[in-house]
């Protein structure tokens, strides 16, 4: 038999604020976070703004750190201490049996957009060499390590915007084949002036200026940002630590449909073929999941296909099924995005309800709320499916001997 993976620390840094209470206090209130940016010239997004990463780093070492990095070690640090792990023998040089996998859709693209527009304007002479070790996209998880001293599996999957939740899955299976005893895993990305112009360029952000996921008036998403990580171990290990573990990682599916680079599969099929794979992977039929973390940002042909990809899974199923949103509140963090819906399935599971969906009004059929929606069950599907064809779909549940 497989080992049983748990969760059993969590980190998070948004918009909302700075760690899960924060998070869960900002869902639970039914308020969006996305606004226009006094950083970025009033561009309308979750910007989290500028911020001091002094009390969870300390100060040596953070300067040559990127924004996107500082983010992902604050989160690795607050994952790190809730789960009350500390290394089994003091090691100088690091902690052999801790690794870190990341999810990013960009890693820190103002760093290799800075570095790149040096080069070009002034002459390779001018460009810093202390500033191309951020422009990689692995990074932020090689910096994250160092800061960290961590010495186990260091990877970055680059997925679209399904990046977090297939970093967590990436994870999940290491700890399952035992090629890793503790990892942290997650999803990373900031908002700078070229995602920001990225998304306005490319039609994906709402011109109103309000993001309604599914509703029949929704114009488009918003850029947002942040870290969110998982401290993942098998359940062995958690009971040799004496940490009771938080959650059960059940199944993973994932589906790639190909199709152009910024458009979705219209009929969803490898977003249901993603969700059916989960489900099935997970030991459970579509009428044991109890509630669904969505994908969707707003975005008129992405959130028309996972309604029809759920609708496809779930047929009548659907009906009173309570499903959440919560790049209503976040904004579209891209490669954090699907680790920012585990973790809010997480928050949902301890509280026994799904948050709020900013601005829920008519959805076609699916049961979005303004205000809380009790589970109607304990297994959790979240979902994350990318404009460029990644599909991935996550089963969580609560820790239960």
């Amino acid at each position: 038999m497989m080992p049983r993976v748990v969760v059993t620390g969590e980190g998070m840094m948004t918009a909302a604020g700075a760690g899960v209470d924060a998070g869960q206090e900002a869902l639970w209130s039914g308020k969006t976070v996305i606004a226009p940016s006094e950083r970025l010239n009033g561009a309308l997004m979750a910007d989290i703004g500028e911020f001091d990463p002094a009390p969870w780093l300390g100060n040596k070492g953070v300067r040559v750190l990127d924004r996107g990095t500082r983010l992902l070690c604050i989160a690795a640090q607050m994952a790190l201490t809730a789960s009350k792990y500390t290394p089994a023998a003091t090691v100088a040089d690091g902690d052999p049996d801790l690794g870190l996998v990341v999810g990013t859709l960009f890693g820190g693209v103002h760093s290799i957009a800075s570095f790149d527009w040096t080069g070009i304007t002034e002459g390779p002479s001018w460009v810093s060499p202390m500033e191309f070790a951020n422009t990689v996209v692995n990074a932020a998880a090689g910096q994250a390590a160092i800061k960290q001293k961590l010495r186990g599996v260091n990877s970055t999957v680059c997925s679209g915007l399904a990046s977090g939740l297939y970093a967590m899955s990436y994870a999940a299976d290491f700890l399952r084949f035992g090629r890793a005893r503790y990892l942290l895993a997650g999803g990373m990305e900031e908002v700078c002036e070229e995602t920001s112009l990225g998304f306005r360029k490319l039609g994906i952000s709402s011109p109103s200026g309000a993001v309604r996921p599914f509703a029949e008036n929704r114009d488009g998403a918003a850029p947002g940002e942040g870290a969110a990580i998982w401290m993942l171990e098998t359940a062995e290990t958690a009971e040799a630590r004496g940490v009771e573990p938080m959650f059960e990682v059940l199944g993973f599916g994932a589906f790639y449909d190909a199709h152009p680079t910024i458009g979705y599969n219209p009929r969803g099929e490898g977003a249901a073929a993603a969700i059916r794979m989960a489900i099935a992977n997970s030991d459970l039929k579509p009428e044991d999941i109890g509630g669904i973390v969505a994908s969707a940002n707003g975005g008129v042909a992405g959130d028309d296909m996972e309604a029809r990809a759920l609708k496809a899974v779930f047929g009548e199923g659907l009906t009173g099924l309570p499903i959440c949103a919560p790049k209503a509140l976040f904004g579209e963090a891209m490669g954090a995005g699907g680790a920012i819906g585990a973790l809010v399935a997480g928050f949902a599971l301890r509280r026994g309800e799904l948050p709020p969906t900013v601005g829920a009004s008519a959805t076609n059929g699916l049961q979005l709320s303004s205000g809380a929606q009790t589970l109607r069950g304990e297994n959790i599907l979240i979902n994350a499916f990318s404009c460029e064809g990644n599909n991935a779909c996550l089963v969580v549940r609560p820790w239960k001997k």
